[in-house]
């Protein structure tokens, strides 16, 4: 991955450009923030950058524009774009699957791993990793295992670069127990290694691993910057995109995607229900029993998914902004009909009633109770609208 694959973030890439030419590395960095944002994908293009045998210099870059990218054409750049370069390591979140029963941890899944990053072209995020492993109802996590391992592959004299390089993805997956193993490691590295951290939640952080690492924070991709991309890749509605994406290529690329449909469907008939919800409780458990068939981790997803949608109803309603993808007539109607009830009055507390949810089921709560819940108080923040 070069600098120049990545979507915008020109002026993080220019410093990390200057930390490199000056040789004032640290030996762990911790790349923060959505995972739209491009974390893996900056992190994956600076460590290529790191060991290129023949850096390319713009001595006259002008303002925004790039200083310098690896060449893409050394053996070291070759094996980069294949995932294959001797001295670079992945951890990751994973677990157990029909594939791999018992000890899992992350080298067991490297070869779906680079499959499946370049495929993403090195944009990618845990809800897809996890769907790609095929996890079902159970969370990843980097595991004790996975911490003796990468103690293993520092330990060994580098190959073919200066630098030994450790790509850790979705650290704030890391276990208590694996985070302990490495805290040594972290702050007494061996000779030429260099941790790249990525992490999306850094409240999901020890502090103990937060302390020990250089925070390198990644902002939303400039509007600027994602129209440029989006219009180079021949999308159309580049505005409504840009709206509906608030700065995340993730969800920009899932714009057209019709993998949502079953999830608006699903809001349709909760919402619809949860208006009535005095007379339709029965009706309500069998919708939030077909709700709860999905994994935690979708369940999360489409929870998020929800809360874009009352987004929209809200702007609809209050602002008259259109933001329609491939909605079938039907839901076009409901959004036009529903965004009368999604007001300034309550549009915070249903961002705060999902919110709650979500933090539940990611806490292993009852998700049958959960929802059950959730559609009931939603019902009386909506049927207060017509008493107001």
């Amino acid at each position: 991955m070069r600098f120049e694959q990545i979507v915008g973030q020109r002026n993080l890439i220019n410093a990390l450009i200057d930390v490199v030419l000056n040789n004032r590395v640290s030996h762990a960095q911790l790349f923060l923030g959505s995972a739209g944002y491009g974390g893996f994908a900056l992190a994956l293009a600076y460590a290529q950058f790191v060991s290129c045998n023949d850096k390319r210099i713009f001595e006259n870059a002008s303002q925004g524009e790039l200083k310098a990218d690896s060449c893409g054409k050394c053996p070291s750049c070759l094996k980069y774009e294949k995932l294959s370069h001797p001295d670079l390591f992945f951890t990751f979140p994973n677990t157990t699957t029909k594939a791999v029963e018992k000890n899992n941890e992350s080298i067991s899944f490297l070869d779906t791993f680079r499959d499946y990053v370049l495929s993403k072209n090195a944009y990618i995020d845990l809800e897809s990793w996890y769907q790609e492993l095929g996890v079902d109802n159970k969370q990843g996590a980097i595991n004790v295992r996975d911490a003796n391992t990468i103690i293993k592959n520092l330990t060994l004299k580098t190959y073919e670069s200066q630098y030994k390089i450790n790509i850790i993805w979705g650290v704030d997956k890391l276990q208590v127990d694996a985070a302990n193993k490495l805290l040594k490691i972290l702050e007494e590295p061996y000779e030429n290694t260099l941790f790249l951290l990525v992490a999306e939640n850094s409240e999901a952080l020890l502090p103990t691993i937060l302390s020990r690492t250089q925070l390198i924070k990644l902002l939303p991709i400039s509007d600027v910057d994602m129209a440029d991309f989006l219009s180079r890749n021949n999308f159309a509605n580049v505005e409504n995109i840009l709206s509906f994406a608030e700065g995340n290529l993730i969800k920009a690329l899932s714009w057209d995607s019709d993998d949502k449909s079953e999830y608006r469907k699903l809001f349709i008939q909760f919402n619809r229900l949860a208006f009535s919800y005095n007379s339709s409780l029965a009706e309500i458990y069998k919708l939030v029993e077909k709700i709860c068939k999905m994994g935690r981790e979708e369940l999360k997803v489409y929870l998020n998914y929800t809360l874009e949608l009352y987004r929209e109803c809200f702007q609809y309603g209050e602002l008259k902004i259109e933001q329609l993808c491939n909605f079938s007539q039907e839901e076009k109607e409901f959004k036009a009909n529903f965004a009368k009830f999604i007001t300034p009055r309550n549009i915070v507390h249903i961002y705060n009633l999902t919110q709650k949810a979500m933090v539940e089921i990611m806490r292993n709560g009852n998700a049958k109770m959960i929802f059950l819940t959730l559609a009931i108080n939603i019902g009386k923040l909506i049927k207060n609208i017509l008493n107001k």
